[in-house]
């Protein structure tokens, strides 16, 4: 709760400080706002809270160093850090998940805070920013046989959004969606300046970000990153053999245009080679 604070009264000072980045202190304001009544509703035990407290700190840890000068703030690398946050706390963001961990009593409380939460992480997850940034990277022409990153996240969420039966199965998106982040990997290893050997997915990560990372990107960024795609790879993966309720569906459908969303901005293009 403290981290919490802290980075609200920190992203209030960002809104006064540069009109370029008023709009992102805003959402980092309003995130916060909500993360904050979320983490009310939870029993402690209820919740893995470190995976929190480290993206909450190091959402502190960026935001001082915007507000001292020490990171350029004309970047869009400057602003992953509440990518982050919102991929930490998107568990609370489902109503669901949340209120079995709080007595009966609280129940509406912690549902509408698990919702204010959902809707405070879907303007970040936006899809269209997702596809923007696909099409800035290129990531829009067929392989042969194949379809682009840009067109398989697009299936990923028509099936979401409109499946073809009530009992379509979760697979028909999440499938798509992993072949989408995997085909935007392979691309990016290719225009790595220095090829060299990445066999597994967190070295392929760890490789693309070493070489094509913007200025002020942080290892512990880069780290995290690759962390989060071995895991939600998994997840993705396992959807062949269990069924999702559709709130579930929905969550990592978001986690994994968050994941894409911070894993793009981090690069700088002009670093790539072509």
């Amino acid at each position: 709760m403290r981290l919490i604070r802290e980075s609200r009264e920190k992203s209030e000072q960002i809104v006064q400080k540069s009109d370029e980045l008023a709009q992102f202190g805003q959402y980092m304001t309003d995130l916060a706002n909500a993360s904050e009544k979320a983490i009310r509703c939870v029993i402690p035990s209820g919740i893995d809270l470190e995976p929190k407290i480290d993206a909450w700190s190091y959402a502190n840890q960026q935001q001082d160093a915007i507000l001292a000068g020490m990171m350029p703030i004309s970047i869009p690398t400057a602003t992953t850090f509440g990518i982050t946050v919102a991929y930490s706390m998107s568990d609370l963001a489902r109503p669901s998940n949340i209120i079995r961990f709080v007595p009966p009593d609280r129940q509406d409380q912690a549902r509408i805070a698990a919702d204010q939460l959902s809707h405070v992480i879907d303007r970040l997850a936006e899809k269209n920013k997702v596809l923007s940034l696909l099409c800035q990277y290129g990531l829009t022409g067929a392989t042969p046989g194949g379809k682009s990153p840009a067109e398989l996240f697009e299936m990923a969420y028509a099936a979401f959004e409109k499946p073809v039966t009530q009992t379509s199965p979760a697979t028909t998106s999440l499938i798509p969606m992993r072949e989408c982040i995997n085909g935007t990997i392979v691309a990016l290893l290719r225009h790595r300046p220095k090829q060299e050997i990445a066999k597994s997915q967190r070295a392929k990560v760890l490789s693309i970000c070493a070489q094509l990372a913007g200025h002020g990107v942080s290892q512990r960024e880069i780290e995290s990153l690759a962390q989060r795609w071995e895991s939600l790879l998994n997840e993705l993966s396992s959807s062949k053999q269990r069924d999702y309720l559709r709130e579930d569906w929905g969550d990592c459908l978001r986690r994994a245009s968050l994941f894409l969303l911070e894993f793009l901005q981090t690069l700088d293009r002009s670093r790539m080679k072509d």
